[in-house]
């Protein structure tokens, strides 16, 4: 007890100090992008510290929860040069996982990124790549923190066809292989998970305002796996999408379409339906701000007899702005996995989970946020009761080094 005290001493203090030092930045203009310039090269620091209290739920167990201390610290840097019509931009980051009993779930992970455009008026040309090497779960099924390693490499152009129409062509190459000594519930995990898709997309791009672009997207993909053949496909989307910019009363990007997955081998069940993914923000009379997530699309699952889900599911969180820089947050979601077996074997059923839970947020200036939140979590299996499980995370993060709206 005595030593999980002094560890709340620490991260306190921590915080502490990190708004003491930063709470000048509150003068800074709020377009303003935190830069540090050295020569041609711009640098953008970001710290988040999150995740920092109590799980009461370690490893997800629908019996004899195990309850552990843990804070996360995910510092990253993009360092970006602009020679002429060329723009080239770098960004590392790493992430710092604690837990101060269950040794087994610390990790660090690591992440960079790289992006090149050329700007030649109507023709505007990029390449990109990513890589990470992670031990964070990769979805709500999983509930081991498994090493595994996900990487993307992409380019294409941009061509200006008028003054408010353009289109984009583009491919992009992706694998994920999982580390071979991690298991979840008794399958290996790179057996069945480890696969590569080349996806081919173009996209005819429409500005309707300054700070809206409605997109027609269309896309092919190719899904092969390694170990796992009998889950090849092919697929084929058709994706209307809306972009607001970060600068307008709407944000982010929202997109529902059509999806026809086709399975090469004849056991493997085939999808044809409504696909959805988006991430949009609402402010409301500068008092109100609305967060809203949500997805439907076809995601491979981790056990053998069952090759993948369909995942319906969103979540939200309100805002309200009571007194200066203080606001009470309210979040709610829920996911709902629909499980799809192997010809000639019986519906296996659905899992679902749900989230619920609220708190405060304070900024302290233009670029240091601190949110306070408790969070419950519940899932129910209608094909596994070991499946089911309930938690709760009473949890304060800090972000510095992004614009706060």
């Amino acid at each position: 007890m005595k030593r999980q005290r002094q560890t709340w001493w620490i991260v306190g203090g921590t915080l502490v100090g990190l708004a003491l030092t930063t709470a000048p930045a509150a003068a800074q203009s709020e377009q303003e992008r935190p830069t540090l310039r050295i020569g041609p090269f711009e640098l953008r620091p970001r710290l988040l510290i999150s995740n920092v209290g109590v799980d009461y739920n370690v490893f997800n167990e629908s019996t004899n929860a195990k309850r552990d201390f843990t804070f996360t610290t995910a510092p990253d840097l993009e360092i970006s040069v602009h020679p002429g019509r060329l723009r080239v931009a770098f960004t590392s980051g790493s992430e710092l996982v604690y837990f101060q009993k269950y040794t087994s779930e610390r990790s660090v992970n690591r992440s960079v990124a790289a992006r090149a455009d050329l700007d030649l008026t109507f023709l505007k040309p990029f390449v990109a790549m990513s890589s990470a090497h992670t031990s964070a779960r990769p979805n709500s099924e999983i509930d081991i923190r498994a090493r595994h390693h996900p990487r993307s490499y992409s380019g294409g152009t941009t061509v200006k066809l008028a003054s408010r129409t353009s289109m984009t062509l583009s491919a992009r190459r992706t694998t994920e292989f999982y580390d071979e000594s991690f298991a979840f519930r008794g399958v290996q995990l790179s057996t069945l998970l480890d696969n590569k898709t080349t996806a081919y997309e173009s996209a005819l791009n429409l500005e309707l305002t300054p700070f809206t672009t409605l997109s027609m997207v269309a896309g092919k993909e190719q899904q092969r796996f390694d170990h796992s053949p009998i889950r090849n496909a092919d697929s084929l989307r058709l994706a209307p999408t809306v972009t607001f910019s970060p600068l307008g009363q709407i944000t982010g990007t929202g997109s529902v379409g059509y999806r026809r997955f086709n399975g090469l081998d004849p056991s493997l069940p085939d999808y044809s339906g409504v696909v959805a993914t988006g991430a949009i923000g609402l402010l409301l009379g500068g008092k109100y701000k609305l967060d809203t997530s949500f997805t439907r699309d076809v995601r491979y699952s981790s056990e053998e007899g069952l090759p993948y889900y369909v995942v319906t599911g969103g979540r939200a969180t309100i805002a309200v702005q009571t007194v200066a820089a203080l606001d009470l947050r309210v979040t709610g979601g829920r996911e709902s996995m629909d499980y799809q077996a192997l010809a000639g074997a019986a519906p296996p059923g659905r899992d679902r989970v749900t989230v619920y839970g609220g708190g405060f947020g304070y900024r302290v200036a233009d670029r240091v946020r601190l949110v306070f939140e408790v969070e419950f979590w519940d899932r129910n299996s209608e094909r596994d009761a070991a499946r089911n499980y309930r938690n709760k995370r009473i949890v304060t993060s800090v972000n510095w080094g992004a614009l706060n709206r």
